[in-house]
């Protein structure tokens, strides 16, 4: 794996985490091995996480790509974790899928699967919104940053 990523970083020096869960029991079922890593997922949102967020323009509109995060995907699917664009876009799916779809092709990235939904399957989600909480406590793993709620 360490050869991998030495690979995949030649010439740029990026700081890339990737999931240190896999093989974990993380479903209902608690079930080990690689029928439960093959439905395990990793969910990446798309707006401010995976392409430059800016000003609501519509369903055709995707920003351009991040491309830390772009690498930290690709990483992630040639190492064979299956990721999930997770998205509030596809709340209305026949608007939104067809140009988020377009918008991977275009990037060269396969035919991901599009949710606005988690699953107890899913190990790690990635977005601009997330404030992580230590489990059964309600406090934030870190300090977190308010930079959507207004502070007046």
């Amino acid at each position: 794996m360490f050869r991998f990523l030495m690979q995949a970083f030649s010439g740029k020096k990026l700081h890339v985490r990737v999931p240190h869960t896999k093989g974990l029991p993380l479903t209902d079922e608690n079930k080990f091995g690689e029928e439960a890593e093959s439905s395990q997922w990793i969910g990446v949102d798309l707006d401010g996480t995976l392409a430059e967020a800016g000003p609501w323009q519509g369903f055709e509109h995707i920003g351009k790509p991040v491309p830390n995060m772009m690498k930290r995907l690709k990483i992630w699917i040639e190492m064979g974790y299956r990721v999930k664009i997770v998205t509030a876009r596809a709340q209305d799916p026949e608007k939104a899928i067809p140009p988020i779809r377009k918008w991977l092709q275009k990037q060269g990235l396969p035919d991901l699967e599009i949710t606005n939904a988690k699953d107890m399957d899913m190990i790690e989600l990635w977005d601009d919104r997330c404030v992580q909480v230590i489990p059964n406590t309600g406090n934030p793993v870190g300090p977190a940053s308010d930079p959507y709620r207004n502070k007046s």
